[in-house]
């Protein structure tokens, strides 16, 4: 992976600070930036989209993330919250954001991320849910047996 360039960094900051929300679905509600620092940081997310594996992706502290593939391919990244919008940044041109949305319907709490696209509107991307939240370690096949992402 190419390291993060300040201007990366920049890019993506700009993204979120031009966000703006759009209100969620009835039933559900988006978590605050305070409520999506507290369930990620340090975390695992074990996700499924369209009922299939998406993969575990490792939250760290200081902002580092690691997302390991259904196949076992590994990319490494940082993640990044503000207002009510998580953005990872896995490169130049691998990047989301997503509102972190909560429903408690059922009487036990789900979530999902639903896309948000650049204006930072709901898009019509398929939501990614969350199945699971733990403290597992995300393991990754050797480097270099896992084939580069381009």
């Amino acid at each position: 992976m190419r390291p993060i360039t300040g201007l990366s960094v920049i890019a993506v900051t700009a993204l979120l600070s031009g966000a703006g929300i759009s209100s969620p679905e009835v039933g559900d509600r988006n978590l605050s930036e305070d409520e999506i620092r507290e369930i990620t940081s340090g975390k695992t997310f074990h996700y499924t989209l369209r009922d299939e594996p998406r993969g575990e992706e490792q939250h760290y502290e200081d902002g580092r993330v690691t997302w390991r593939l259904p196949d076992g391919e590994c990319m490494h990244g940082v993640w990044m919250v503000e207002d009510e919008v998580l953005c990872y940044f896995y490169g130049i041109d691998r990047y989301g954001c997503w509102n972190v949305v909560a429903n408690s319907e059922s009487g036990e709490t789900s979530f999902r991320h639903a896309a948000v696209d650049l204006d930072g509107n709901r898009s019509d991307s398929p939501a990614v849910y969350i199945n699971r939240i733990s403290e597992e370690p995300v393991s990754c096949a050797p480097p270099q047996m896992v084939m580069l992402s381009r």
